[in-house]
């Protein structure tokens, strides 16, 4: 406790020197983070609210920062893990800028999103329309990643979409444990993604990445892989 006092006189004593100018600056700048904080406490509270109401699920220490999307179908289930961490607001992304806000939208009861604990998003689009997408343990996401399990139509002539929706040609979406997907890239319907994999920045992914691989480029291919054992990268 005497520790934490002198901390506080050794910040006073130094706002002291500091000119009439940098004082000002400095306490808009404590201003704007209390203002900050207590928005996006806000915020939270908001989305802990949708979520229940929504019927999504999630476990402990669930994190957001900046207003969610949560567009679900009515019987569709979504569930979060432990320690969850999503940002969905440019101020708290510390990476790139975001495009959107964390997104996730379902069409039909039998859509299925299931995301694992410790998983980290940062504007995020998840779109479930009738299969399952499903994001394994520790797996970080990074800024405007799209994860997607269908090709949202099919090609048939102008204004038949809702009459051949194409729902047969949907497939499940499956990111392992450990992963790093990259910031910007493109997860598209069918794809499985092994445990220790990273999905390198802009990629678009449309067929399986086998385990401990690191793939690249539109569309996305292996480029290197993990030894199994000690995790060295190989060419």
């Amino acid at each position: 406790m005497e520790q934490f006092f002198l901390n506080i006189q050794k910040k006073i004593s130094k706002f002291c020197k500091f000119n009439t100018s940098t004082k000002i600056q400095w306490l808009v700048s404590i201003l704007a983070r209390f203002l900050g904080s207590i928005k996006f406490s806000f915020y939270h509270s908001i989305n802990l609210i949708n979520a229940k109401f929504k019927g999504v699920r999630h476990g402990r220490n669930f994190s957001t920062n900046g207003l969610l999307i949560l567009d679900i179908f009515p019987g569709s289930t979504v569930s979060f893990g432990d320690n969850v961490t999503i940002v969905s607001d440019p101020k708290r992304a510390s990476a790139s800028v975001l495009y959107s806000k964390f997104k996730i939208k379902t069409f039909e009861p039998s859509s299925t999103v299931c995301i694992g604990n410790n998983v980290g998003f940062s504007g995020t689009s998840i779109t479930c329309r009738s299969k399952r997408i499903e994001i394994g343990d520790n797996t970080a996401i990074g800024p405007n990643v799209i994860i997607i399990d269908s090709d949202c139509h099919i090609p048939v002539p102008y204004g038949k979409w809702l009459e051949y929706p194409g729902y047969e040609h949907d497939a499940d979406v499956i990111i392992g444990k450990d992963c790093f997907i990259g910031l910007n890239s493109v997860i598209l319907k069918g794809v499985h993604i092994g445990d220790h994999c990273v999905i390198a920045a802009g990629s678009v992914v449309v067929k399986d990445i086998p385990p401990h691989s690191i793939a690249a480029g539109v569309p996305a291919k292996v480029v290197k892989t993990f030894d199994a054992s000690d995790r060295k990268i190989s060419p």
